[in-house]
This record gives C-alpha cells, sequence and structure tokens, in this order.
C-alpha cells in the first residue's frame, strides 16, 4: 500500500508495529500458556517420560506462539488511519469500523515508550477526548510518521467557525498576559525524591492502616474459639502489653519506611528526568526511567492548578503542583493531571494560565469558613477514637490507649487547621479556593471554567445562618463549608454572572 505523506489516504502503521503488537500479544496469553504447562506437567493421572513432557510443552508453546501471532496479525492489519476535513479518521476490526475524532477536540495527546518500544524505535500514541473515559485512538508510530502526523495535527487544529471570534479575542487577552513564547522546564530529579517523600506521608499511613484493618478483619472473621482463645492470651499476659507496644510501634515504624521507599521508588520510576515544554498555546512533559510517558494538550484544557504545600515541604522550600484536566481527558486517573513533585514551579504555570501579572489581580469579594468545619473534620475520628478507648478500658490495656488517644489529638489539629484554610476568593480574573487540612492548598479556577455554583443549606443553618457552596468545574469539584449565608449569596451572584463570560 502506498503512504502517502499528508495522511489524506488510508494507511496501515509502519511494519515494525506489527512486533509491538506480537509482544502484547504474548503478555494477554501468557496467563494461559502457564496454566496449561502446570495442569500438563503436574497431571497425577498420567505418568509420562521426560522427552513425552518436553515435546507436549513444545506444541504447546508452538500454540501459544501461533494464537499470539494470528491475534497480533489481525490486530495490525485491520488498523488504519488517515486524516480527512480536520478529522482523524480510524479504521479498525475485521467489519470497518470506523471512529472519527476532530482534531480540535482532542483533549489530551499522550504517548508511550517502553523497553520494546525503544527497541523498535517504535512510540505509542493515544488520542483522548471527553466523550469517553478511555482512549478513542491508540497508534503505535514510528519516528517518521509521528513527526509527520503531530505536524499534521498542529496545522490543522480548528475550531469551528461560530467559536473564532470569542477564541481569537481569548487568544488576544491571553497573549497580552502571557509569559515568553516558549519556556522548557526541567525538573531535578533529587527534587523529585524529596517532594515524594514530602507529601505522602499520610498517603504511607493510609496504606499501612488498610494493611492492619485488613489483618484486623481476618481475626475477625475468625471463628468464635480462636477469638476467645486470643482474647484470653492477652488477658494472661498483660503484665507485658508495655513490653509488646513497643514492638508493635517498633514494627510499625519498619513497615511504614518499607511503603514509603516503595512509594518513592514508584514516583521515581514514573517522573524521572521530567521535561516540560510551555509555550502561548500548548504544554508538552515528558518523563519516565524505563518507560517514558508523554502528553501534549492545549491552554485552554485546563480546569484547574492545584499547589499544595504542608509543612515539610515549607521547610524545604518545595510544593506539588497539579494541572487538571477533565474527568474523562486520559484513560486513567492518575495520568489525566499534570504532577510536579518538588520543584517549586507553581509561579511559571499560574503566570502561563493565568497571566504574568495574576499575582495583581485585585480581591472583589471573599468568604471565610467558620469552626463548622473543625465538626465536619472530625466528625467520624472523634467517635471512633471515644469507642476505642472504652474498649481498651474495658480490657484493662491502658498503655494502648496513647494510639486512639494520639489520633485523637491529631484529628483535632487537622480540624483546626482546615477551619483556618478554608475560604474562597474572587480575584478580577480568576477564582481562588483556599483549603487543606495540615498541608496549605490553593486551587486557581478561571471563571470561563466554572462549570457549576450552588448554595447547599445544612441541618445547622437555620441556627448559626452558615451554607456550604459548591464549585464545580469539568474536571474538579469543591465545597467551601459553613460560609456565611450573606457572604456566600454575594459569591454565589458573582460567580454565576460571570462564568462562561
Amino acid at each position: 500500500m502506498e503512504r502517502s505523506d499528508d495522511f489524506s489516504a488510508p494507511r496501515r502503521m509502519s511494519k515494525s508495529a506489527y512486533a509491538i503488537f506480537f509482544v502484547k500479544e504474548l503478555r494477554r496469553y501468557i496467563s494461559l500458556f502457564l496454566i496449561l504447562m502446570l495442569l500438563y506437567v503436574f497431571d497425577p493421572e498420567k505418568h509420562r517420560s521426560f522427552m513425552e513432557t518436553m515435546e507436549a510443552l513444545l506444541y504447546v508453546s508452538v500454540g501459544y506462539l501461533l494464537l499470539a501471532a494470528v491475534v497480533a496479525f489481525i490486530s495490525y492489519y485491520y488498523k488504519k488511519y488517515y486524516i480527512k476535513n480536520g478529522n482523524l479518521i480510524f479504521i479498525y476490526g475485521l467489519f470497518k469500523n470506523e471512529t472519527t475524532i476532530p482534531l480540535h477536540k482532542v483533549q489530551s495527546l499522550r504517548t508511550r515508550r517502553g523497553f520494546m518500544y525503544r527497541l523498535f524505535d517504535m512510540k505509542g500514541v493515544s488520542f483522548d477526548t471527553l466523550a469517553s473515559k478511555t482512549a478513542e485512538v491508540e497508534l503505535i508510530l514510528d519516528y517518521k510518521d509521528w513527526n509527520m502526523l503531530l505536524e499534521k495535527i498542529e496545522q490543522q487544529e480548528q475550531v469551528p467557525e461560530e467559536d473564532k471570534q470569542s477564541v481569537e479575542e481569548d487568544v488576544m487577552t491571553k497573549e497580552s498576559k502571557s509569559v515568553n513564547d516558549k519556556c522548557i522546564l526541567k525538573l531535578s530529579n533529587l527534587n523529585l525524591i524529596k517532594g515524594a517523600f514530602c507529601q505522602n506521608h499520610f498517603k504511607g499511613m493510609v496504606v499501612l492502616l488498610g494493611i492492619l484493618f485488613t489483618f484486623y478483619d481476618k481475626i475477625l472473621s475468625a471463628s468464635d474459639r480462636i477469638l476467645n482463645l486470643f482474647i484470653d492470651y492477652v488477658s494472661e499476659h498483660a503484665d507485658y502489653t508495655s513490653l509488646s507496644v513497643t514492638v508493635f510501634v517498633m514494627l510499625l515504624l519498619i513497615l511504614y519506611v518499607i511503603v514509603m521507599v516503595l512509594w518513592i521508588v514508584k514516583v521515581f520510576m514514573r517522573y524521572y528526568n521530567m521535561e516540560i515544554h510551555m509555550d502561548k498555546a500548548q504544554l508538552f512533559f515528558e518523563s519516565g526511567l524505563f518507560t517514558r510517558f508523554s502528553s501534549r494538550f492545549s491552554y485552554d484544557k485546563v480546569c484547574t492548578v492545584y499547589v499544595k504545600q504542608n509543612i515539610i515541604e515549607k521547610y524545604l522550600g518545595c510544593c506539588t503542583v497539579m494541572l487538571k484536566q477533565a474527568f474523562n481527558a486520559t484513560e486513567k486517573k492518575d495520568e489525566s493531571d499534570v504532577k510536579i513533585y518538588g520543584s517549586n514551579f507553581s509561579g511559571h504555570f499560574l503566570n502561563w494560565w493565568l497571566g504574568k501579572d495574576y499575582a495583581s489581580s485585585q480581591t472583589i469579594l471573599s468568604a471565610k469558613s467558620g469552626k463548622g468545619v473543625i465538626g465536619y473534620t472530625v466528625r467520624f475520628d472523634i467517635p471512633v477514637s471515644l469507642i476505642v478507648c472504652a474498649v481498651l478500658c474495658y480490657c484493662k490495656l491502658y498503655p494502648w490507649l496513647a494510639i486512639p488517644v494520639a489520633y485523637m489529638l491529631i484529628s483535632l489539629v487537622k480540624g483546626v487547621w482546615a477551619a483556618r484554610r478554608s475560604s474562597i476568593t474572587l480575584k478580577d480574573d480568576y477564582v481562588e479556593i483556599h483549603n487543606g487540612k495540615l498541608a496549605d492548598v490553593r486551587n486557581y479556577i478561571k471563571y470561563a471554567n466554572v462549570e457549576v455554583a450552588c448554595l447547599r443549606q445544612t441541618l445547622f443553618t437555620p441556627f448559626f445562618h452558615r451554607v456550604n457552596l459548591i464549585v464545580s468545574t469539568n474536571g474538579t469539584s469543591f465545597v467551601v463549608r459553613s460560609l456565611k449565608e450573606k457572604e456566600a449569596n454575594d459569591v454565589y451572584e458573582y460567580l454565576i454572572g460571570n462564568s462562561r463570560s
């Protein structure tokens, strides 16, 4: 088949793509192959010689390879793509199913380069829109085809005629506020490790508590006899409880360190050598140690910029930044947002998205949360802690009271800080929603990105005249709790009047 460089005629992926499909099918059917091997080798009803066993395994292996080769060939041969009238058209399957994607509707363009991709000098390319939670089109391209296709996409990315005037006005405004035409950010791997460690102590605790609750659930699901024996043993050895607490805490610390190390290794492999390219209209980032991931999306595809700084991050002079896209922007939720750990580049992204004078934008309205946020934050923690304390006192396990008491105090501190931080501020050009518990979190939203704003009363509204304000975009949703009714109404009216403007 003749391969046109302008992508005007249907074309298959390059022949090297077949090797990638073949490897994918081998991985897909490997479990079936192993099960058949185990069933044959460990069949107790048949006694075979070594040569008979090797011959049978050879047949199974050949069948496995042939199955993967045939399925890979079908996947490769019956997939074609081309560009027509500003649309990417993807033809696939025996019955020639067809998917059409307008190029200006592409939410993000992601690539993947694992070991096999690098070996054959290929890229896995995914085109995502908001119409589905999965990638509508996935192609495996060599660098020549990838570069030509990307150039074609950039030439033909356009908007409907009726939206051109408003977009041109938006571009003019954006150009007057943008940073330099092009900016390249290279993130330090040392900062990456530092940021991963700073941010995820509480994630590590969640994982650890999940392991402990699973173990606790197994104990409760045991028979009454085993449970009674366990209780009797604890009662009999109550004199040694202090030693047990010490050992228990040490085991928790060791397990927690292991969880944290595994988490940091995961983050390091995913975001290793991250490089970000920014210009007035596009953002491109690439990262990964063994598998290189990349994503490219437009300036107007971002719905929220999230900046977080906890106590440790503040001390080390770093923060966590996320550029949030729409909910259906990518197949995997953890790939839908650009995450920047450690390096304090929040100013670069806010300059890029809000304009370089965003910091001088005047405050129009603001509303601060009240003490009701404390009650909402501790609504489950305090009752659970008190119940655990009562049970421990009943069993006379007094040294163990330190755990629920410490948890209760931490919960109260979280509640106080959540109430102090929770607020919403309306600026001339954007909305800033301030939240977080032990970490200081600021979310930046443009008025044009606000999809839904609503006020919600609670059971305590008639007594304290406090309400909740909900602000949602197409990719994020925020609840600012316990606002004064009048202030919340003023903010709500202004949001309604300026959204989609």
